[in-house]
């Protein structure tokens, strides 16, 4: 036996025996690697080459990534002990939350591949169908753009329900799995208004000197009020993802009672709801964040060199950043403290963070609505969702001390999550091909048609 084999039985004995809780198999057995006799023993039972033990160590480790052995399992709810009569009836209205969800077979399970296939497998080719675009000129100058795509079919409740849609980071209506979302809710009767952040459309100009910010409500507001206006009989769904679920958490807690009453629900999709609690995870490699956290980056700096002359070259200019070093940046924390923090008006990234944040404020959210994690998304790990699931979670959890008045209006409150799904992937089909139509996507419609059931009738 080669020293070369006994190292690699040892590496593939400890990696297998990690792999174990995965594969649901018995342990292996104990071997002495540094008693010949006992190598010699091992390799009486099998003839194993280091070749073999090389593939089958290859072979683990692609069993771990797609976690071919994770069951498929029925989303979990999170409510209150004592939750509201209303919201139990949009969650038992809802079929969708009675079925297993089933992603694709062989790579769906893998939170990763479902993070970065929806970008490759969704509807690419989908034509935008907007009716029109709006623009809307801001206090300050910047021309807040957002689009408007009318219903294919009257909605069964014969009333005007607009979904208002707030997408991700540097996204906007032609997004991926916006388009997707966008055309599932139109052919079940839903106006769509979605807003397109400033700075994410190629071809569309800066008028002032502001992209969008990870907290900012004022955009959204504009929208809404704008929708307000344009289509008074309407009623409004708030929908919003990843940084756009944070943003429409923020909306619709600032909004005033009269923009207030016309938001008959709110849904929240992928957020990680503090910016503060997330700072340290941003350089952890656990789940390869440290690798999507270069990637962010990198898109918001392209971003930001498309908007060169307005949105960094007058605060170069003027000392607010220092450009060599906002180029070099190569984690979201060091773009932040070198550009966003600073062109917001922060004196701290702290301060700016505690701004940016939906968490410490919902103690004062007063519609109803779902809160929405995948529990193996790669970017928004537990951690971050799991003091939402607590918040709502109040009466089961006495020892844990919190606000009477939270209790209060909680009981219109949900968590649900998902032990598939990635990052705004949620693609699902029996087969290697997924079906056309996310689990996402139905889940929404389904939402809206159980939420308007209950709160649209009022």
């Amino acid at each position: 036996m080669t020293t070369m084999g006994a190292d690699l039985l040892d590496t593939i004995i400890g990696f297998a025996s990690m792999s174990l809780p995965y594969l649901a198999l018995p342990p292996l057995p104990s071997v002495d690697l540094t008693v010949e006799g006992g190598l010699s023993s091992l390799y009486a039972l099998v003839d194993i080459s280091p070749a073999f033990l090389l593939g089958f160590l290859v072979f683990l480790a692609i069993v771990r990534f797609l976690k071919l052995a994770s069951s498929t399992e029925k989303a979990q709810i999170t409510t209150a002990v004592k939750y509201g009569e209303r919201m139990r009836r949009v969650l038992m209205d809802m079929p969708i939350l009675n079925e297993v969800y089933r992603p694709p077979w062989l790579w769906g399970r893998s939170g990763h591949l479902q993070t970065a296939a929806y970008g490759l497998l969704g509807h690419a080719t989908l034509k935008r169908t907007a009716d029109r675009r709006i623009v809307v000129k801001q206090p300050d100058g910047a021309s807040l753009t957002f689009d408007v795509f009318e219903p294919l079919a009257k909605h069964p409740s014969g009333l005007d329900i607009t979904l208002c849609l707030t997408p991700g980071i540097a996204n906007s209506s032609e997004s991926n799995y916006i388009r997707t979302c966008v055309h599932y809710a139109q052919e079940a009767g839903y106006r769509c208004a979605v807003l397109n952040h400033l700075g994410a459309l190629d071809g569309v100009p800066l008028t002032s000197p502001r992209i969008f910010s990870y907290g900012g409500t004022s955009d959204l507001h504009s929208m809404v009020s704008h929708l307000s206006s344009a289509y008074p009989n309407t009623k409004f769904i708030s929908i919003g993802f990843s940084m756009g679920g944070n943003i429409t958490t923020k909306f619709i807690i600032e909004s005033d009672e009269k923009l207030r009453s016309r938001i008959i629900f709110g849904l929240s999709v992928c957020q990680g709801y503090s910016a503060t609690n997330s700072v340290h995870m941003y350089h952890d490699w656990e789940n390869s964040r440290r690798a999507y956290n270069y990637v962010i980056t990198e898109n918001m700096k392209r971003l930001l060199r498309r908007n060169y002359d307005q949105a960094v070259a007058p605060y170069v200019e003027n000392g607010v950043v220092d450009e060599q070093r906002l180029w070099s940046s190569t984690s979201i924390v060091a773009l932040d403290e070198l550009y966003n923090r600073r062109v917001n008006g922060f004196d701290s990234l702290e301060s700016f963070y505690q701004w940016c944040s939906c968490l410490p404020l919902l103690d004062n959210l007063k519609v109803p609505m779902i809160f929405f994690n995948a529990q193996d998304d790669p970017i928004i790990p537990r951690s971050l969702w799991e003091p939402v699931k607590v918040v709502n979670r109040f009466h089961l959890l006495p020892t844990v001390i919190l606000s009477q008045k939270l209790a209060s209006h909680k009981e219109d409150v949900a968590f649900i999550t998902t032990k598939h799904g990635g990052h705004l992937g949620f693609l699902e089909g029996s087969s290697f091909a997924p079906k056309s139509v996310t689990w996402i996507d139905r889940f929404i419609v389904q939402m809206c048609d159980s939420a308007v059931r209950v709160y649209g009738l009022k």
